[in-house]
């Protein structure tokens, strides 16, 4: 399992749906909605919705899953 500092370097892994140990789930579209805290090593995820962003310890993540990507059904003429 890659670590989210190795994630924040791949964007070809995103999406990404982090599940913390409270059980909250976080999506993040791109590595530009997560930044690490320079000093605490906390990591600040900026969601795509809401004006709020969300600090989390590494320590509590339970999971890191890729988000399937939808695929778009053109109707053919």
């Amino acid at each position: 399992m890659k670590t989210l500092e190795q994630l924040m370097a791949s964007p070809k892994d995103f999406p990404l749906e982090i599940t913390l140990s409270s059980g909250d789930r976080h999506i993040l579209p791109h590595p530009d909605h997560l930044q690490r805290h320079p000093h605490q090593g906390d990591y600040v995820i900026y969601p795509d919705v809401g004006a709020f962003s969300v600090v989390i310890n590494a320590k509590h993540v339970v999971s890191l899953r890729p988000v399937r990507k939808r695929l778009s059904r053109r109707k053919v003429a």
